[in-house]
């Protein structure tokens, strides 16, 4: 009975919940890339659904780990830039901090680069780690395997074409 005034009340109000949701599916691949660089105590890898669910829930943040140049023709939306290969030679913590906050180093964090020849995002992953980021995975397929299930790269104007 109390499923029913249940269904009844949720089908007459203006902010009812749908019974059969409409959600999007998820992206399919083959489980994680892995490069064979990857060592023991590494941070975790992901793969293409979980780097989409991730995104889709909102509480994360992408890396990418490419050049300026990379990052401004094609990264996924919302991410940050943080060029491995210019990382500063002394003080990388303050850097991190400066970039990321200082207050959440528990906060999701998935690095990223171009795909499976790029393992820049597993570098600079093993970093955040090593400077006390406890929430770090990588998404070594990158912002190709995220182009080619069709999720959408951020462009900068200057790669429009």
């Amino acid at each position: 009975m109390a499923l029913g005034v249940g269904l009844l009340a949720n089908t007459v109000s203006p902010d009812g919940i749908p019974v059969i949701g409409k959600y999007r599916s998820l992206s399919g691949g083959n489980g994680p890339v892995v490069p064979p660089t990857a060592e023991p105590g590494d941070p975790p890898f992901i793969d293409i659904a979980r780097a989409q669910l991730e995104f889709d829930l909102g509480d994360v943040l992408f890396i990418d780990a490419r050049d300026e140049s990379e990052f401004a023709c094609g990264t996924i939306p919302g991410s940050v830039n943080i060029p491995f290969e210019y990382l500063p030679d002394d003080d990388l913590e303050g850097y991190f901090e400066s970039v990321l906050g200082k207050d959440r180093k528990d906060r999701l964090l998935i690095t990223y680069c171009s795909g499976e020849e790029c393992d820049l995002s597993l570098h600079l992953a093993r970093n955040l780690q090593d400077l006390g980021y406890t929430n770090v995975v990588i998404f070594f397929g990158g912002s190709r395997e995220w182009e080619k299930y069709d999720l959408g790269l951020e462009r900068g104007p200057e790669c429009e074409n």
